[in-house]
Order: C-alpha cells, then sequence, then structure tokens
C-alpha cells in the first residue's frame, strides 16, 4: 500500500512563527512603524514596511496568498 499524498500541512502555525523568526529585521521594521504611529493609525501607513515582510515571510514559507 502507497501511503496518501500529503493534502496539507500538519503545522502551518510552527512554519509560519519559523518564516516570521528568519524574517527578524523586517518584521522589526514593521512593528516600529506601527508602534512609533500607533496614535494617528490610518489605513496603509506603513504599506512599505508591511509588504517587506510579506514577502520574506512568503519567500520562506514558499507559498503566496
Amino acid at each position: 500500500m502507497s501511503k496518501p499524498a500529503k493534502a496539507f500541512d500538519r503545522h502551518p502555525v510552527r512554519k509560519l512563527a519559523t518564516a516570521a523568526a528568519t524574517c527578524s529585521s523586517t518584521a522589526a521594521a514593521y512593528g516600529a512603524c506601527i508602534a512609533g504611529n500607533y496614535k494617528e493609525v490610518n489605513k496603509g501607513m506603513c504599506a512599505d514596511e508591511f509588504n517587506a515582510f510579506k514577502q520574506c515571510v512568503q519567500g520562506v514559507m514558499k507559498r503566496k496568498w
């Protein structure tokens, strides 16, 4: 009997946490932007930092959302 194909990752949160840790410098830049402007939140205020973090995580996970 052959093994069934793996339909999904059984530990997606662990994989995401590892990817986020790998991208710590871009995560820190995004966090600093949010923390520095948290009293004046508006849509897209830290879009550049967020997109850099998102692309890093997607690259590590080899997955796009």
